[in-house]
């Protein structure tokens, strides 16, 4: 077993190969013993040169064919001769009856002859693309000194990761410009909407009316343990999916047509509203959008009256002490929601480290931008080599500068145990730079590489070129 591993492709070459080589062997023996009768008929040619002066001499005829010399061998191929490649690989499984590898192919020298090829091409590229020389030198300094400069002003300016719920700029959820906000903008719902009219129901459904001015069925705490639901008292937000920034849309505008709340186990209930609201009787979500599906027929408004109603109720909630829970994350770990949402991380928290994020991030790439910018601007092709060699250079100014500048905010972070200084942002270029970066140099050296064995069977080819005729 070999210590190389093939491609089917790779197996097909290997195949084809072995079978010249079986070729060419047995040309090469018959080539050595044409060339002994060659010798043999050369001897034979002087004995008959003899024989036939000999004969002139007697006056005694003879015929020209009995003392004829071979013609030479044919050393040219016609183009139109070779096969295609489809049939080399045909015959060859027919000839080779085994899988063949490199090392029946190669023999030691060969092999270490192709290693030192390998080596000497790599270290040429190696120095071709080496960034240790002054000008590259100084980039890698500069944007090492930017990159770590940007993850230090923008914690100063926009403070740190994972700030909490700010209770002296947020509002109580009953406070009364929240109600008074919310009744404004029903009532102006209700104007545009008022040549609709006031359309009931024949199945007891809710009208158009009914949905935008009722409270929020999933705000209905009451009655719930008697369903065997637990939704934590002034907690109770991240519990139910009408609260949730993203699948409230859905679900949300679905629970104030048909009056029920989905919570996040996926659980529904019906809400009574004989007294006080409160949890009734578990209804399937099958039923519930059947219902949103069947009211809807009665009269189209009611569809815009929901997703009316879940906007004015999201918008409510959200700048309040309690917020809105972390978008989707309750429907799948309620308990890591209800963690984060207890200590006070909203989803305006989520924003406010995205766009910190953002920013970290957008200031990576944007240095990265003007780094490579001027870097490319000063490139000389006489002391640079080639443009495809001087981007590779680029790239690891660029890649070694962000992972310089990460790895100091690592150590930081790991040094003052303080994770809320992570640069998440630099952090993400980085990797990303990383993968890029590596795979760009990976292309240009493969080209490279490539490039050299071109050289290397230039001339190789060239003579096996003169064989041919067209």
């Amino acid at each position: 077993m070999g210590r190389f591993k093939y491609t089917e492709s790779e197996k097909e070459t290997l195949q084809v190969l072995k079978m010249h080589e079986q070729r060419l062997e047995k040309l090469t023996a018959k080539l050595n013993a044409q060339e002994q009768d060659q010798i043999e008929q050369e001897e034979l040619g002087e004995l008959k040169e003899r024989i036939e002066a000999l004969l002139k001499l007697q006056s005694i005829s003879y015929s020209q064919e009995q003392i004829d010399v071979p013609a030479p061998l044919k050393t040219q191929v016609n183009n139109a001769d070779i096969p295609s490649w489809e049939d080399c690989v045909q015959q060859a499984n027919k000839e080779v009856q085994r899988e063949i590898e490199l090392e029946d192919l190669l023999s030691k020298e060969e092999f270490n002859f192709c290693i030192e090829e390998v080596e000497r091409i790599n270290a040429e590229f190696s120095s071709k693309t080496s960034i240790f020389n002054k000008k590259d030198l100084v980039f890698l300094t500069i944007a090492t000194a930017l990159q770590t400069a940007r993850w230090i002003i923008i914690q100063d300016i926009m403070g740190d990761l994972g700030q909490q719920i700010d209770g002296t700029s947020r509002l109580s959820h009953n406070d009364k410009s929240i109600k008074e906000a919310t009744k404004k903008s029903n009532k102006a719902f209700q104007r545009y909407f008022e040549q609709h009219g006031h359309r009931g129901s024949l199945k007891s459904y809710k009208s158009w009316e009914e949905i935008i001015f009722s409270s929020a069925p999933y705000d209905t705490t009451l009655g719930s343990p008697k369903v065997g639901e637990n939704l934590g008292g002034r907690y109770h937000r991240y519990k139910t999916l009408g609260h949730d920034p993203i699948l409230g849309w859905i679900f949300g505008s679905a629970n104030f047509i048909t009056d029920t709340c989905t919570l996040s186990n996926f659980n529904s209930y019906r809400i009574s509203r004989v007294g006080s609201p409160h949890f009734s009787t578990p209804v399937g979500l099958p039923t519930i959008f059947y219902e949103v599906f069947d009211s809807i027929r009665e009269d189209w408004l009611r569809l815009p009256a929901g997703v009316f109603a879940q906007f004015v109720h999201l918008k409510s909630d959200l700048f309040t002490k309690l917020g809105l829970p972390i978008p989707l994350l309750s429907a799948f770990s309620e308990t890591l929601a209800g963690k984060l949402y207890k200590s006070q991380y909203d989803t305006l928290c989520l924003l406010k480290d995205i766009e910190i994020i953002g920013s970290q991030a957008g200031f990576s790439i944007l240095i990265n931008m003007i780094v490579s910018l001027v870097h490319g601007l000063l490139y000389n092709e006489k002391e640079d080599g080639d443009r495809a060699s001087y981007e590779v250079r680029t790239r690891k100014i660029l890649c070694i500068s962000n992972a310089l500048s990460s790895a100091g905010n690592l150590a930081y972070v790991l040094g003052t145990k303080d994770v809320k200084k992570l640069d998440a942002g630099g952090l993400l270029v980085s990797l990303y730079r990383l993968f890029s970066d590596v795979r760009f140099i990976t292309r240009v050296k493969q080209a490279f590489i490539e490039a050299e064995m071109d050289k290397v069977l230039e001339k190789e080819l060239k003579e096996l070129d003169s064989h041919f005729i067209d």
